[in-house]
């Protein structure tokens, strides 16, 4: 868990690759003694309701689809399953499948990313104008 003690340490967030990063990311607490703890609470939620997202859905799904569709076209061009041509053809349908997958999942990662670099902005721009002077 990452604690974040000033508006500053906010907007420094996007580059951390510990919460920030395409690996497994940490969880936030913001604890800014200027502000309240509903407010810190809501602004913390927004930001952690992201470090959750591993872009394991996109991967899986977009992997399933181009199995399914591959699958699909090898049985077409061919009259069997079972014959050395057409398991070569699955071969490359796995193969392909998987690594669509995987770039599903960074892509996803990446959107990830750069929702977060906004929302730490978006938030360091409301704290910011809540700040008591």
């Amino acid at each position: 868990m990452r604690v974040v003690r000033s508006l500053d340490e906010l907007l420094t967030l996007p580059r951390d690759r510990e919460v920030n990063g395409f690996q497994a990311r940490v969880t936030l607490m913001l604890e800014i003694p200027e502000f309240s703890r509903p407010v810190l609470m809501r602004a913390q939620n927004a930001l952690n309701c992201l470090q959750e997202r591993c872009g394991r859905v996109a991967g899986a799904g977009c992997m399933l689809i181009s199995l399914l569709a591959g699958v699909s076209m090898v049985q077409h061009d061919n009259g069997s399953l079972f014959g050395w041509r057409a398991l070569a053809g699955l071969t490359a349908v796995l193969v392909v499948s998987f690594a669509v997958g995987i770039a599903a999942k960074w892509i996803a990662l990446a959107i990830t990313r750069w929702q977060f670099a906004y929302r730490c902005r978006a938030q360091f721009h409301m704290l910011s104008m809540l700040m008591p002077r």
